[in-house]
């Protein structure tokens, strides 16, 4: 799994990109952690996290369930938008969606489509000029 962390400085907004396999809970739960981590040290941001890369996602309903009982990675009254190709990746970005209103957490948007996302938060994929962070995971 490759992750990376862009913002577009402009409208203060994080794309979280994730491509491959989402292979374990600890995966899923270092992504989190990383984005929160990289969330506090500025904003109010908006988030656009692209799954639509990720082939398969292997995270335990149990690990959805926690991360959604935790504070926001990306907290704020900001929007914060999914995007999930595939029906796996889709049901567990609605999962999250699920828990976290019914906490009267932050809610989260799950779309199909990058184009969809970027409508949501009228940003354009250009307007993401700054790498913040990639590492590549081994799934």
């Amino acid at each position: 799994m490759d992750f990376v962390v862009d913002l577009d400085p402009t409208h203060q907004v994080l794309r979280i990109t994730l491509t491959g396999e989402v292979a374990t809970d600890e995966l899923a739960t270092y992504v989190y952690r990383t984005v929160t981590r990289l969330a506090a040290q500025g904003g109010p941001y908006a988030g656009l996290f692209d799954f639509s890369q990720v082939t398969h996602s292997a995270v335990t309903p149990t690990t959805v369930r926690t991360l959604a009982a935790t504070a926001a990675a990306i907290p704020g009254e900001r929007p914060r938008v999914i995007v999930a190709r595939t029906d796996t990746v889709y049901g567990v970005g609605r999962m999250f969606e699920l828990y976290r209103d019914s906490m009267a957490g932050q809610s989260q948007i799950v779309v199909r489509s990058n184009d969809e996302a970027y409508e949501l938060l009228k940003v354009t994929p250009q307007d993401f000029s700054q790498r913040l962070f990639s590492e590549e995971l081994a799934a």
